[in-house]
């Protein structure tokens, strides 16, 4: 769903991936202009396990930000815990961080880096939801059928382009039950026809609730508020599922600073981050 509103010369595109709330418990806010990208991600991640008839969650702190190479991810899902976060997971085998670096290894364009990202997410998700299935069929109908059950977010500066994507998985069964995925791509430049974009990704039903009575929030709220606002509006509307604290990313043409983050988010690096032991800790 793009909404577009228009004020004097100014035209700003709200890109709103309507998730069920069943499925992600995270919300991550991208503002895009000329001149930044401001990414901004609560901190609350749901794990969850899957006893004889329902999901059982409990919850960590994430860093959701994560750098790899000269780009940024945040992610919300129904994947990519990994095992260092909770033993007897329903993804114990998916580590997101493995699967963003095997897709940016190479010096290839982002746009074709991406591709590959999506190629190889694809078969983990398969591999996960496949898994769901056969072990909790009801839990597989809650969790994964007619629902986007991964989304990403990458920001970054390629070809002195502020570039920003997101791309979603949604779960495709076919007569004869097998297995696939609708990957629904958004990319600005490209899909935008204004440089002024703002992305909800995840629990976005207090942002979208706010913005429809106060239309003029993001003309006259400046970036780093306004992502810092509407993360914050999704965490009192929501505790179960997001939570404090807000890590906040800026990205320009000349580097990339933190504006706010917890302890559990890395310092920026120069170059690629996918090497380093330290980034063990930064599983999404």
């Amino acid at each position: 769903m793009i909404v577009k509103r228009v004020r004097s010369s100014i035209s700003i595109c709200v890109v709103l991936f309507l998730i069920s709330s069943t499925a992600f418990a995270t919300s991550i806010v991208a503002i895009r202009n000329n001149d930044e990208i401001v990414i901004g991600a609560d901190s609350k991640t749901t794990l969850t396990q899957m006893s004889d008839s329902v999901g059982e969650q409990g919850s960590v702190a994430k860093c959701k930000i994560v750098q790899a190479g000269n780009f940024f991810f945040a992610s919300a899902g129904s994947a990519g815990i990994g095992p260092l976060e909770s033993s007897g997971n329903l993804d114990p085998e998916f580590n997101l961080k493995e699967v963003i670096a095997k897709g940016l290894r190479g010096n290839a364009r982002i746009a074709d880096k991406v591709k590959n990202l999506e190629k190889i997410l694809v078969g983990n998700l398969s591999q996960i939801a496949e898994k769901a299935r056969q072990d909790n069929a009801a839990f597989f109908i809650e969790r994964f059928v007619d629902h986007t059950i991964h989304t990403f977010i990458i920001a970054g500066v390629d070809n002195d382009q502020l570039v920003l994507l997101v791309r979603t998985f949604k779960l495709i069964i076919s007569p004869s039950g097998s297995l696939s995925f609708e990957i629904g791509r958004f990319t600005c430049p490209g899909d935008c026809d204004s440089p002024f974009i703002t992305l909800f990704e995840g629990q976005t039903e207090a942002i979208r609730t706010y913005l429809q009575v106060n239309r003029y929030f993001l003309y006259r709220t400046d970036p780093i508020t306004a992502v810092r606002s509407l993360v914050d509006l999704e965490i009192s509307a929501n505790p179960s599922f997001v939570g404090p604290p807000v890590d906040i990313l800026r990205i320009t043409r000349t580097g990339t600073e933190w504006i706010q983050r917890k302890s559990l988010c890395l310092d920026i690096q120069e170059s690629s981050i996918l090497q380093d032991e330290a980034a063990d800790r930064i599983i999404q």
